[in-house]
C-alpha cells in the first residue's frame, strides 16, 4: 500500500489519501479519522510523529484563505515545526515557543498544549488559540492540533497583549516554566535561543540549566535556587550562564512559585540579559578603584616627601637655631631664637601629623589591627575623643586594598564622631572571621535621622559606600537623635563572583 497527497477539485482543502489496491478494503479507523477531524468545529489537522501534516479539515483552510494567505503555509506535506519556526515575523517571536509545545506533545513528555498568540497576515491581525493534544488510543503517534480565532474574546486586552508581545520580541527577555523537585524547564520562551544560542529543544533537557552555569555561580545558584523555592512564593535569582559560542551572559530571573499542599510545584519566571548593566557595573568600579587608587598613591608620595624631605630639613633647622642660642648673643635675641625653636618644632610636628594622615605608615609596616589602634590612641590623646579599640582573629594579612578600606572608614568615621556627634566617647571594634573584616564604630552623640540630608552633607557616607563598592562589601547604620550612631561594615576576604 502507498500513500499520495492529492487535491480534492470539489472540496478546497488537502486531503491525506491512501492508495489501496482494487481489492482492498479502506479500514473504518481512517474513516472515522477523516469523519471526526471534519466534524470539528475548528481549524484541525493530523501530524505524525516527525510533525508533518498529514490531513486538515475545512476550516483549517478557510482560515488562512480568509486573511489573505495565496498559499496555506500550513498545508497537508509540510512539517507543521519547521513552519511554525520560520514563521518569526508573522507571529510576533512566538513561532519558537510554539514550536518547541507542539514538540513536547509529540514527543510525548506532555499530553496537552495550549497558547494564544497574535498572527499576523496580509490583511489583518488576529489573535489565535493553538491546542495540540495526541489523536486518540487508536492512532498512537499521531497529533491532533486545532487552532480558532480568539481575538473577539480579547476586546480589551488586544492592544496591552500586542505591546507585550512586541516588547518581548524586540527586548532580552524570555518566560520559562520549570517543574520541581527535578527543576527541568517545562516551556522556555523563543527569546532564549537569541540570547544563549542553545536551540528549545536542548532547555528541556533534564540537566540543561545546571549544566551550562557559569562554574564560578553553580555552587552558590543552586543552593539559593532550593532554599529560595522551599520559603518562598516569590524570590529574584542572579547569575551568569554560558551560551553557545561561550559568551557569559548574566540573567536576572524573577520567579513565582506555584504550591500544592504547600509543596512547592512548579516555578514561573522571566529572565532578563543584564549583561550589559553588569558590565557598565564592573566598568565604573573599576574606574573608581583607578581614581581612589591613584589617590592614594598620591598622598603616599606627598607622606613621602613631607616625611623625608620637608620634616628632615625642619628639624635640622630647629637644632641649628638651638645651637645659635648657645652662642654669645644680646639679651633680647636669646629670647626671639627660643620662639623660633619653639615654632620650627610645632611646623615639624604639624608636618608629621600630616603626614601620617596622608598616608598611616604602621598601615605598611604593622598591618590594620596597628594602624586603626594608632589611630584611637592619637584621638585620645587629644582629649577631644576617648576611644575604645578592640580587636579580634589579628594579626592578618588582609589584602591591601581591604586593609585600606577599613583603615579609611574608620578614619572617616572617627572623624564623623569628632566634628559632628558632640560625642565624648567611642568604641570601635575589629574583627577577622576568617571570609571577612569587620569594622564596628559606635559613639553616644546626638545622632541624625537617616533620611536627613546628614546622609548626603559632611559626613562622608559617599566616600565609604565608594569604598566599600570596590571591594564588594556592606554598611548598616543605625543611627536617631540623641541616641548616637551605630556603622557597621562587613567586607569579603575572598571577592563575590556577582561583584
Amino acid at each position: 500500500m502507498t500513500y499520495n497527497l492529492v487535491r480534492n477539485r470539489s472540496n478546497p482543502r488537502y486531503l491525506f489519501k491512501a492508495a489501496y489496491p482494487a481489492n482492498y478494503r479502506r479500514p473504518q479507523s481512517h474513516l472515522k479519522l477523516r469523519a471526526y477531524v471534519d466534524s470539528h468545529p475548528s481549524g484541525a489537522a493530523v501530524l505524525n510523529e516527525s510533525g508533518t501534516i498529514l490531513y486538515v479539515n475545512r476550516p483549517w483552510h478557510e482560515l488562512s484563505s480568509q486573511r489573505g494567505f495565496p498559499v496555506d503555509p500550513y498545508g497537508v506535506g509540510h512539517n507543521y515545526l519547521e513552519v511554525l519556526r520560520r514563521a518569526s515575523d508573522a507571529l510576533t517571536g512566538d513561532s519558537a515557543e510554539l514550536a518547541a509545545g507542539v514538540e513536547q506533545v509529540l514527543m510525548g513528555r506532555v499530553s496537552r498544549f495550549q497558547k494564544d498568540y497574535l498572527s499576523r497576515g496580509p490583511i489583518d491581525e488576529r489573535w489565535l488559540r493553538i491546542q495540540a493534544r495526541p489523536l486518540d488510543a487508536h492512532h498512537t503517534g499521531y497529533v491532533l492540533v486545532t487552532r480558532h480565532d480568539v481575538t473577539e474574546s480579547k476586546p480589551a486586552r488586544t492592544k496591552e497583549a500586542m505591546r507585550m508581545q512586541l516588547l518581548r520580541s524586540v527586548t532580552n527577555i524570555f518566560p520559562w516554566e520549570a517543574a520541581l523537585p527535578t527543576g527541568s524547564f517545562t516551556f522556555v520562551g523563543g527569546q532564549a535561543v537569541n540570547l544563549l544560542g542553545y536551540p528549545i529543544e536542548d532547555w528541556y533537557q533534564p540537566d540543561f540549566w545546571p549544566t551550562h552555569l557559569h562554574h564560578e555561580d553553580r555552587e552558590r545558584t543552586l543552593v539559593q535556587w532550593v532554599e529560595y523555592s522551599s520559603t518562598r512564593d516569590k524570590y529574584e535569582l542572579e547569575f551568569r550562564m554560558v551560551a553557545k559560542d561561550n559568551r557569559v551572559v548574566w540573567l536576572h530571573n524573577m520567579v513565582s512559585v506555584i504550591r500544592e499542599n504547600n509543596q512547592p510545584r512548579t516555578l514561573l519566571g522571566f529572565s532578563t540579559d543584564v549583561t550589559e548593566k553588569k558590565e557598565f557595573k564592573v566598568t565604573l568600579r573599576d574606574l573608581s578603584s583607578r581614581l581612589i587608587n591613584a589617590q592614594e598613591e598620591e598622598r603616599r608620595r606627598v607622606a613621602r616627601e613631607l616625611h623625608d624631605d620637608l620634616n628632615q630639613r625642619m628639624a635640622i633647622l630647629s637644632i641649628e637655631l638651638e645651637q645659635l642660642g648657645k652662642t654669645k648673643k644680646p639679651a633680647n635675641l636669646d629670647r626671639r631664637l627660643q620662639g623660633l625653636k619653639i615654632t620650627a618644632q610645632q611646623i615639624s610636628a604639624d608636618i608629621h601629623q600630616l603626614s601620617y594622615r596622608l598616608h598611616p605608615s604602621k598601615l605598611d609596616h604593622l598591618g590594620l589591627a596597628a594602624a586603626v589602634k594608632g589611630l584611637c590612641q592619637e584621638l585620645s590623646a587629644t582629649g577631644r575623643l576617648q576611644v575604645e579599640f578592640e580587636q579580634y582573629g589579628f594579626p592578618a594579612s588582609p589584602p591591601e586594598d581591604v586593609t585600606l578600606c577599613i583603615y579609611r572608614i574608620a578614619q572617616e568615621a572617627l572623624r564623623n564622631c569628632v566634628k559632628h556627634s558632640g560625642a565624648s566617647s567611642a568604641m570601635v571594634l575589629l574583627q577577622n572571621t576568617g571570609n571577612e573584616v569587620r569594622l564596628t564604630v559606635e559613639d553616644t552623640g546626638q545622632g541624625f535621622l537617616l533620611n536627613s540630608g546628614a546622609m548626603k552633607k559632611g559626613l562622608g557616607f559617599t566616600s565609604m559606600q565608594d569604598r566599600l563598592r570596590i571591594v564588594g562589601g556592606e554598611m548598616h547604620i543605625r543611627a536617631k537623635p540623641s541616641l548616637g550612631t551605630h556603622i557597621e561594615v562587613s567586607v569579603p576576604l575572598f571577592v563575590k563572583a556577582d561583584q
